[in-house]
């Protein structure tokens, strides 16, 4: 089944590509030689073949939208969404919405759908930014100051995405390896466009030391606009993508040098390896989904991991506490979020993996302030040695600890009676509950 459904994937159409026109030979030729300095930069070869097109924002939103579905499509971002907001996490619409902010990257510039091509807004780039007076014109003070126009720096940003990052998956990415392969994709990118911008003026140092960031210059040109998104979840990732992502790839860059990044991006897949840089790189839990859903009826939907970066943004979103949340999350070995669905309604299934029973407790405990906060004042059942019961009208959500794993369950409650064993006397993990009236 689980072959059958991948197939599938593959077979979903994403949105079409538009026409793209506009060739300009002045555009074409600044690009070039950006990246040529960008290349320097990184001791790395020109991306030669990358050309440079005027396009609007429609044509640049469009082309980022083909992108977003061809690595997370459609259905699958649905599904994805569905089993987020049983957790609280966010809407049905937030896959999505992130999948397609990480496309769009930084404002005023875009890579076509097949990132052939570079797409750049007619009012981008153009060849009198910076010729204005200093004393009134921020363009020509920085120009006149660093000998680079504001634009330059976000270009350099999208070369070194041409010269740096991999092909794009066969198959869509969960949303840890999403966020872990973003971070140090976008790190690495807002690192090179700051030496860009300030090699000039001698102060290498203070980007590599984090004093001068992507989010504090060119009126935050930088960074993506979603950072400001009013979706809580979106912009708490993208976030984590841009800024987080920056001081880790500094902080990688301090340690070993530009020349190491590309092998350091290939061994750091995961969340956990950016935020324990101190850690050498370890190889998640496999965790097989669960057959008792299949046998039921269910079909899979959709498998995701959200990893320490999205098990720490959902605890301190839940529960307001960032510290709980870091400490939820530390000792993160493994997870799998699987979304299925069937008549009636669907299930997802939270399994968790952790390096030992404590931090397998930490998270266990941080879970459950997470239902209080999302539904207080509302009983959840069981001891401490049984699993946590919370029955609402439309979802029971079961919460249960066994050694270093957690699972958290949330199900219609049709589906929850067909999938819980029936209640013991005395000390048993409850069965299913009926909602009251």
């Amino acid at each position: 089944m689980i072959a059958a459904w991948l197939l599938g994937v593959a077979a979903e159409t994403a949105t079409p590509a538009p026409e793209i026109k506009g060739a300009d030979l002045a555009l074409v030729q600044n690009v070039r030689a950006i990246g040529e300095r960008c290349a320097r930069i990184l001791s790395a070869p020109a991306p030669l073949s990358l050309m440079a097109l005027r396009a609007p924002e429609d044509v640049r939103l469009a082309e980022a939208r083909r992108r977003a579905e061809r690595d997370l499509p459609p259905a699958r971002a649905a599904a994805r969404g569905r089993a987020w907001a049983d957790l609280g996490l966010g809407t049905e619409d937030d896959p999505a919405a992130i999948a397609l902010a990480l496309a769009r990257d930084l404002p005023g510039l875009s890579f076509d759908g097949d990132r052939a091509r570079l797409l750049v807004d007619p009012t981008r780039l153009v060849e009198d930014d910076g010729t204005g007076d200093p004393a009134s014109s921020h363009a020509a003070s920085l120009l006149l100051a660093t000998g680079v126009a504001p634009d330059e720096p976000v270009v350099a940003h999208y070369v070194v995405h041409a010269i740096r990052d991999p092909a794009p998956p066969a198959e869509p990415l969960t949303t840890d390896a999403t966020l872990a392969r973003s971070a140090l994709a976008e790190g690495e990118a807002s690192v090179a466009a700051l030496l860009f911008l300030f090699e000039g003026v001698g102060l290498e140092a203070e980007v590599l030391g984090e004093k001068l960031r992507p989010d504090d210059v060119l009126g935050g040109r930088l960074v993506s606009e979603s950072i400001r998104s009013d979706r809580p979840i979106v912009a708490r990732l993208v976030e984590w993508v841009y800024l987080d992502g920056f001081s880790s790839v500094a902080a990688l860059v301090r340690k070993t040098g530009l020349s190491r990044l590309p092998s350091e991006r290939a061994s750091r897949g995961t969340t956990r390896d950016l935020i324990h840089l101190d850690r050498p790189p370890a190889v998640p839990v496999e965790l097989p989904p669960p057959a008792a859903l299949e046998a039921a009826g269910l079909a899979l939907a959709d498998r995701d991991t959200l990893g320490e970066a999205g098990i720490t943004t959902w605890v301190s979103m839940l529960t307001g506490k960032d510290n709980l949340g870091m400490i939820a999350g530390d000792g993160w070995a493994g997870d799998a979020l699987w979304r299925f669905e069937g008549a009636g309604g669907g299930v997802s299934v939270w399994e968790t993996r952790w390096v030992s029973e404590e931090e397998a407790k930490d998270f266990a405990y941080a879970a459950e302030r997470c239902l209080q906060g999302r539904f207080p004042g509302e009983p959840i059942a069981g001891t401490a040695d049984e699993p946590r019961v919370l029955v609402r009208t439309d979802r029971v959500l079961r919460l249960e600890r066994r050694g270093a794993a957690v699972t958290l369950r949330v199900a219609t409650p049709d589906w929850d009676r067909k999938l819980s064993p029936p209640p013991k006397k005395k000390g048993a993990t409850p069965g299913a509950v009926r909602p009251k009236r």
